[in-house]
């Protein structure tokens, strides 16, 4: 399985996102490619403590069983739902240049990389440091799927 902890998906997903450009366009959504990085990052922050999160966790999603088909066979629709701390338009943080935003997570990617510990899951409670990559990776791989990338 893909995960951000893997160095050659790590490496694959610098690269995608490497190739993302300030005019990409999205093929699903109502984000920008820079509310995009933004949201993609408040992920990260999240999983840092940057970011607060109570864990709100509950119902199947919050069980072991509705974290493996969320995390590991389920494939994301668009539109599936976000923690409201990573909500953009709920948010409406001051959304930076692209290349600002991208320059952000990608060092915030590289933090969590290097953490050898992560915060609670807003929505999935307490999980372990495999899932948070798989979480992570698979986040990513959506939003830059999302943007052609």
């Amino acid at each position: 399985m893909r995960n951000i902890y893997n160095p050659s998906d790590h490496t694959d997903t610098i690269e995608r996102l490497n190739r993302l450009t300030s005019d990409a366009e999205r093929r699903w959504g109502t984000m920008s490619v820079e509310e995009m990085l933004w949201h993609s990052r408040s992920q990260l922050e999240l999983a840092l403590g940057v970011i607060p999160s109570s864990s709100k966790a509950k119902g199947l999603i919050a069980t072991p069983l509705g974290r493996w088909l969320s995390l590991y066979t389920v494939p994301w629709p668009k539109g599936v739902i976000t923690a409201p701390q990573m909500n953009v338009k709920k948010v409406n943080p001051q959304v930076q240049s692209f290349e600002t935003e991208h320059k952000l997570l990608l060092e915030r990617l590289e933090q969590v990389v290097a953490s050898e510990q992560l915060q609670p899951h807003p929505l999935f409670g307490n999980i372990s440091q495999k899932d948070w990559g798989r979480l992570i990776w698979k986040h990513l791989d959506h939003h830059l799927r999302q943007f052609g990338s």
